[in-house]
């Protein structure tokens, strides 16, 4: 368990996870957690996980979200 106010950010699955909470709060249900993509310059597995996580909760592609 995650002490309140700690959120890992070394993996994409962490990434996942808290961009998917950010958008749907920390009591939803996670959904399965997509295959990794290929991590552009720049960015890091963690960030690309919480994009992913935040395209989940939203049903929207990233270029919508960040319009």
């Amino acid at each position: 368990m995650v002490a309140k106010g700690e959120i890992p950010h070394d993996d994409y699955k962490s990434g996942f996870i808290a961009g998917f909470q950010s958008v749907k709060r920390v009591m939803a249900a996670i959904p399965a957690i997509p295959a990794q993509p290929a991590t552009p310059a720049g960015l890091t597995p963690f960030l690309m996980g919480v994009r992913k996580g935040i395209q989940k909760a939203t049903g929207k592609s990233w270029d919508e979200i960040t319009e």
